[in-house]
């Protein structure tokens, strides 16, 4: 019997297959093989110049140069320590096939050697290969829009007036200019000379742009100094003191004749001077009951800096507009205002036993009640808020009366308070549903 035992080679072959089966089962168990997956992986170029240095130029196609998808495979306890930095991707152009592709490597940074396979949403990366050509370009200035109103755009120099141009050759041949464009819309309000840093273009016959990733220009950008002519028109401005009388409101709006001034003087003078302000000692509203008209002489109120251009332009009318305040009604329903930032397990909502829709009185000059509706006066109702201002932390259940507030214009008010009554109830918890979720979430666990 011991002679069989240990005779018997089929018997050792199948003893050792049997544990074999059983240390596999026992390591996929306690260490099982999974995968990952990272996205958008780069690509690494390596030996770009095996294209270069034959005086070529290669541009990637089709964003190929990044790896949509890689999956990595292996033992779990090996992948949960790779991360997406961790995975290398490279592309060498010694590789570059007949067909203008270049296979891509994968590997990683660590473990490497315990991973069982990575695959790739793509193997390789597409370039396009062209002869290199260089073009040395005039560069030109173009301005567009204008200098601010009493201004004008004089001379554009530049440190730099050649441009190089390198790159492949279907591009550099369509390359009829180099220029670059002083936007003066972007200068507003610009009054004394301007240096500024300007991108070098290039541009085909028919004015279009000519881009590039392949491209390069030596400089990219180059300092221009631009050259501002001053003469300057000075707005007016007026402060106004007083308080009309009782039913009437200043509407905000000043207006002069003329409502600006020319001034002339140093171009340090002009550019300090935004406008000439009228102070409001000569402007009291004081009582009124209808629009304010007066004439001043503006003359002693400018700088000493400048000077009017015209000295008939310093007789000046004014008119301060007055309005009657008038009142606008508004009707808002209570379901439309939001009730907010409310207590845990509370819900809280306005009572509409007498009707679920408010009237708001507003007061307020015409113009600005005009735009006001039930929509755009709401404001949300914060509950914690109201709490705070009340000095209450815990809200218990029941009726609270509340005053209401509206999103309202500076000079636009209501002509009483608006109150209504807020009912506030509890959200009991429901420990039986919520004892049922955990129970199973347990066994799911299990």
């Amino acid at each position: 019997m011991k002679n069989k035992l240990t005779n018997n080679i089929g018997l050792k072959i199948g003893s050792l297959l049997a544990a074999i089966v059983i240390w596999l089962a026992v390591v996929n168990i306690n260490d099982p093989n999974t995968s990952v997956t990272f996205y958008n992986v780069p690509v690494t170029i390596q030996n770009a110049d095996a294209i270069t240095s034959q005086g070529k130029i290669y541009e990637i196609e089709d964003n190929s140069d990044v790896v949509n998808r890689v999956t990595l495979y292996g033992p779990r306890s090996v992948l949960e320590n790779v991360e997406k930095s961790n995975v290398v991707a490279v592309a060498d152009m010694k590789n570059l096939s007949s067909v203008n592709t270049v296979s891509i490597d994968f590997s990683t940074t660590t473990n490497f050697n315990q991973i069982t396979d990575i695959r790739a949403s793509s193997e390789n990366v597409k370039v396009t290969i062209e002869t290199r050509k260089t073009v040395q370009l005039v560069l030109r200035t173009q301005v567009i829009g204008e200098a601010p109103e009493g201004y004008v755009v004089g001379s554009v120099t530049t440190d730099q007036n050649l441009v190089r141009v390198i790159g492949p050759e279907s591009l550099i041949n369509r390359i009829s200019t180099a220029a670059i464009t002083i936007d003066m819309n972007t200068m507003s309000g610009v009054t004394t000379d301007i240096t500024t840093s300007a991108t070098v273009r290039l541009y085909d016959d028919a004015g279009e742009e000519v881009t590039g990733s392949t491209l390069t220009k030596n400089p990219e950008n180059v300092i221009a100094t631009v050259n501002i002519l001053p003469t300057k028109e000075v707005p007016l401005k007026f402060e106004v003191s007083g308080t009309p009388a009782n039913g009437y409101a200043f509407s905000g709006t000043v207006t002069s004749d003329p409502e600006a001034v020319t001034v002339y003087g140093t171009k340090a003078a002009i550019a300090a001077l935004s406008s000439i302000t009228i102070p409001a000692d000569e402007l009291n509203i004081t009582g009124q009951r209808e629009n304010l008209v007066t004439r001043i002489n503006i003359a002693e109120y400018v700088p000493d800096t400048v000077t009017l251009v015209s000295e008939d332009s310093a007789e000046v009318t004014v008119t301060v507009d007055i309005e009657p305040l008038e009142t606008k009604e508004i009707k808002i329903d209570l379901h439309s205002i939001e009730i907010d930032d409310l207590p845990e397990n509370m819900t809280c909502e306005f009572d509409i036993s007498n009707g679920d829709v408010i009237t708001v009185t507003l007061v307020g000059i015409k113009k600005d009640l005009a735009t006001l509706n039930a929509t755009n006066i709401l404001t949300v109702f914060k509950v914690n808020e109201w709490m705070a201002t009340q000095g209450i932390t815990k809200l218990p259940e029941g009726n609270y009366p509340v005053t209401l507030e509206f999103d309202l214009p500076e000079d636009v008010t209501l002509q009483s308070p608006v109150k209504v009554t807020m009912s506030a109830v509890n959200n009991p918890v429901d420990e039986e549903n919520e004892g049922e979720g955990n129970e199973e979430q347990n066994n799911q666990g299990n």
